[in-house]
C-alpha cells in the first residue's frame, strides 16, 4: 500500500511540472521573429501602396489638367484667323466705364511678369526659363458664324450703332435668350502695322432686320446678304452703351470691321500659369470671372510653338516643321507683340502648341533610387530642351513628366 501511494505522488508531481525556461525563450524568439516579419511586410505593403497612389494621383492631375488645356488651346485663333490686321492689334476693353485693357497695373501673381499691354495672338508664351513655369496666353472667339469679318457699311455710324455689310450671316443668340454677344472692332486701313482693336457688346435690340432660325446651330441667324435682296442685306447691330457693357465704340477711324466673338461668356482671353501653391491657374483678362485653378502639385509648366515655316519640311502645308522655344530670337513674346505688320506672317505659322507638365506626388515616397533631375522636350536640342535639378527636399517625392501636342485647329484656315 505504501508503494502504491508513492507511485501516485510521483505521477502527480510529473503531471504538474509545466513549461521550462528554455521553452519559454524559444517561444519568445519565434514570436519576435514573426512580429518583425509582419511589421516589415506591412511596412513594405504600405510603402508600395503610397508609391502607387502617388503615381495614380499625378496621372489623375495630368488628365484633368490636359482636358482643360485642350479645351482652351484647340480653339486658339477662332473668330480671328480669316481677318486682316487682326494679329498684333492692341486690345482695348472697357467695362463699367473702367479700363480693363491695357491694364493700369501689373496682373496678380503668378502673372505679374506678363505685359499689361496685350495684343491679339492665337497663343503667346512668356518664357520662364528652365527653373520657372511659362505664362501662356490664348485668345479665341466662339462664333457659329465663322472666322470672317463684317465691314462697317458706308459712313461712320453713331457710336451706339453699327451697320454691318453682312456677307456671311451672324449667329447672334439662342431663341428666348438675352443677347450679350461680343464683337471685336478692328481697323482695316492702317498706315503702318495693326491699329487698336476694341471689344464691344451688342444690345438686346441688336437688329432692325428679321433673323432666321438655323436648326443646325440652334441659333437665330441674320441671313447672309446673298440670301436677301435690297436693304435687308444690311444688318443693324446696336451696341449696349450702359455702364455695365463693353461698349460703346470709341473710334471708327481706319475703316473698321467687326469680328463676332459669340456669347459674352464663351470667348476666351486667358492667361495660364502655375502659382506659388503648385496649382495651374487661369486668369480671365476681361475680368468676367475670378482666377480659377484646375490642377494641383504642378512643379513645372512649359510650352513650345509648333510652326509651319519650311525649316526641315515644306512651308505652308499645315504640318509642323519645328518646335520653337519662346526664348528664341523673333519668337519671344515681346517680338510677337511688337505691333508691326511683319509679325502677322510669323503668327500665321503657329499651328500647334506643345505642352510639358511636371507633376509631383502629393506625399513623400520611399525609394532607393531618387530622381535628381527632370527633363522636358528631351527629343529637342539646345535651348529647346529643358533640364532642371531637384533639391534634396524635392528628391523625397515622385515625379511624372507629361508631354502632349495641342493642334490649333483654326490656324489651318487660309489667312485673309
Amino acid at each position: 500500500m505504501h508503494t502504491t501511494s508513492s507511485s501516485r505522488l510521483r505521477h502527480r508531481r510529473l503531471s504538474q511540472r509545466g513549461v521550462s525556461l528554455v521553452e519559454v525563450m524559444v517561444g519568445l524568439v519565434i514570436g519576435l521573429v514573426a512580429s518583425l516579419v509582419i511589421v516589415r511586410s506591412f511596412s513594405a505593403s504600405e510603402t508600395f501602396r503610397r508609391n502607387i497612389g502617388g503615381v495614380a494621383d499625378t496621372v489623375q492631375t495630368a488628365a484633368i489638367s490636359g482636358a482643360r488645356l485642350g479645351m482652351l488651346f484647340e480653339e486658339g485663333g477662332a473668330s480671328f484667323v480669316r481677318g486682316r490686321n487682326v494679329w498684333g492689334c492692341k486690345l482695348v476693353a472697357k467695362r463699367n466705364k473702367a479700363t480693363l485693357l491695357p491694364a493700369g497695373s501689373a496682373f496678380a501673381a503668378p502673372f505679374a511678369a506678363f505685359p499689361t499691354t496685350v495684343r491679339v495672338l492665337p497663343v503667346g508664351i512668356l518664357d520662364g526659363g528652365d527653373a520657372a513655369s511659362d505664362i501662356v496666353m490664348v485668345m479665341s472667339g466662339s462664333s457659329a458664324a465663322g472666322n470672317r469679318d463684317m465691314p462697317l457699311n458706308g459712313t461712320p455710324p453713331p457710336t451706339d450703332k453699327l451697320t454691318f455689310l453682312n456677307p456671311n450671316g451672324i449667329a447672334i443668340a439662342n431663341a428666348g435668350t438675352a443677347v450679350d454677344d461680343l464683337f471685336l472692332i478692328v481697323p482695316q486701313e492702317v498706315a503702318a502695322g495693326p491699329g487698336d482693336c476694341q471689344i464691344v457688346q451688342a444690345a438686346s435690340d441688336y437688329s432692325g432686320g428679321a433673323p432666321k432660325t438655323d436648326a443646325s446651330l440652334g441659333l437665330s441667324v441674320m441671313p447672309a446678304m446673298a440670301e436677301v435682296v435690297g436693304p435687308a442685306s444690311y444688318t443693324d447691330v446696336r451696341l449696349n452703351v450702359d455702364s455695365a457693357s463693353f461698349g460703346p465704340i470709341e473710334s471708327t477711324a481706319g475703316s473698321p470691321s467687326a469680328f463676332h466673338l459669340g456669347r459674352e461668356a464663351a470667348s476666351t482671353f486667358s492667361l495660364v500659369s502655375v502659382n506659388a501653391n503648385g496649382e495651374l491657374v487661369e486668369l480671365d483678362l476681361l475680368q468676367r470671372r475670378g482666377a480659377q485653378s484646375f490642377g494641383e502639385n504642378v512643379v513645372l509648366f512649359k510650352a513650345r510653338y509648333g510652326v509651319d515655316n519650311g525649316v526641315g519640311g515644306t512651308a505652308n502645308d499645315n504640318a509642323i516643321d519645328e518646335w520653337i522655344a519662346p526664348s528664341e530670337a523673333g519668337w519671344t513674346l515681346a517680338s510677337l507683340m511688337d505691333g508691326t505688320s511683319a509679325r502677322a506672317q510669323r503668327i500665321d505659322q503657329i499651328k500647334a502648341i506643345r505642352i510639358g507638365l511636371v507633376v509631383r506626388s502629393p506625399q513623400v515616397v520611399a525609394t532607393g533610387a531618387r530622381l535628381t533631375q527632370i527633363e522636358l522636350f528631351g527629343d529637342l536640342s539646345g535651348s529647346r530642351k529643358i533640364t532642371r535639378d531637384l533639391t534634396k527636399d524635392e528628391q523625397r517625392y515622385a515625379y511624372q513628366v507629361f508631354d502632349w501636342v495641342i493642334p490649333l485647329r483654326n490656324m489651318k484656315s487660309v489667312p485673309k
